[in-house]
């Protein structure tokens, strides 16, 4: 017995949309975003610090915890850093 499946598109994320502009899409396959440990990060940074959507992807890998790869132009041990650092930060009260 055959089903036909209908289903509506899936409205874009706002959320997530900014990938869509992110200059690594223009260099998948080239330039290694996930390197191994003790391999360089420096060729993907590169390619980060010209891109438009970097404060996005950055902040995007934080509140998601990613903790492999190199988003926002910083590789995990630096978003570790920031983490850390945000977290020292004193609270605002209204």
């Amino acid at each position: 017995m055959h089903v036909p499946f209908e289903s509506e598109p899936i409205a874009p994320d706002p959320a997530t949309s900014w990938q869509d502009d992110g200059a690594c899409l223009r260099y998948a396959g080239m330039i290694d975003f996930f390197p191994a440990r003790g391999e360089s990060a420096d060729a993907a940074k590169a390619i980060c610090a010209s891109c438009e959507v970097r404060p996005q992807c950055l902040d995007f890998s934080l509140r998601m915890k990613i903790m492999h790869g190199v988003w926002g132009g910083l590789d995990e041990r630096e978003r570790r850093r920031v983490r850390r650092l945000r977290g020292r930060a004193p609270r605002r009260f209204p």
